[in-house]
């Protein structure tokens, strides 16, 4: 038995030799520095994706019109779905869609589980230290939301000392808090609105786009958007920081402008929206 184990160090020592004087014979096994994914054959994160076939999307789901479910044939669809579908058909791979909620989607892209999320997530420099976003495929403003009856919002500022509610780790949840109010923490978008509506909470801040689909699909008219905000929201893809997505990025950002230019953005984005939200 020691015969047999001292021949096999052997063997791998001679092995390890070999690699390191570079045989191209052998697998590449070395990680670059800085890049916490590297594989041992060397494929980076596109090259995965292609070898499976599929990309894996995580996405909410109830979130209308970016990501929800047709009433009739409970269809997962939406302008976030159609998106990303078309990015994965300019891959050549299949769209493997997986439902979460906005937090655990945003933590799924970072540790790997999910290669990329399509949920109206907007840019933000905090979110920049964690990923590297592609480049924008459309374009929003936040709003304050209150009941209609309601006088004591007229801007974000007057949120200092309310309630809210928005998704957890959403943008909308951090600017609330930024502006002073107390944060009440729901999945989705029409729980924020029902917290509003019987008074649960004094406001949610929410995507002018989701709030005037809401508005539109109820009927309502006991709630109205009391502030929005003129910075844009830009809306992209995050995707894991690191280099191994540096090929991925490219290739999404080639399809977005692809997509632009084909006019197929806009074809969606006013097939959910009424209004072209692909352009700046």
């Amino acid at each position: 038995m020691k015969k047999k184990m001292s021949l096999f160090l052997i063997a791998a020592l001679a092995g390890t030799l070999l690699a390191g004087c570079g045989d191209k014979g052998t697998t590449d096994t070395t990680v670059v520095e800085g890049d916490d994914t590297a594989t041992a054959t060397g494929e980076d994160h596109l090259s995965r994706i292609k070898t499976a076939g599929k990309i894996t999307i995580a996405t909410e789901g109830v979130w209308s019109p970016f990501t929800y479910h047709d009433p009739d044939t409970d269809e997962l669809v939406g302008f976030d779905v159609e998106v990303a579908a078309a990015i994965a058909e300019k891959l050549g791979v299949e769209a493997d869609f997986k439902e979460v909620p906005f937090d655990g989607g945003l933590t799924g892209v970072s540790t790997g589980t999910f290669d990329m999320m399509a949920n109206g997530v907007d840019v933000t420099e905090d979110r920049k230290g964690t990923y590297d976003f592609t480049d924008p495929y459309a374009y929003d403003h936040a709003v304050v939301i209150t009941l209609a009856t309601s006088e004591k919002i007229t801007s974000f500022e007057d949120l200092a000392g309310l309630t809210t509610a928005n998704s957890a780790g959403s943008t909308y949840e951090a600017m609330g808090k930024e502006y002073g109010a107390t944060v009440s923490n729901v999945d989705t978008l029409g729980e924020t609105m029902t917290l509003v509506l019987n008074g649960t909470v004094d406001a949610t801040i929410n995507a002018n786009t989701s709030a005037q689909d809401y508005f539109k699909s109820t009927g309502t008219t006991e709630l109205k958007v009391a502030a929005i905000d003129p910075e844009v929201t830009n809306y992209a893809i995050p995707l894991a920081k690191g280099n191994d997505n540096d090929t991925l990025r490219e290739a999404i950002n080639k399809a977005i402008a692809e997509l632009r230019q084909e006019g197929k953005l806009s074809e969606i984005s006013i097939k959910y929206f009424g209004a072209d939200i692909t352009k700046e």
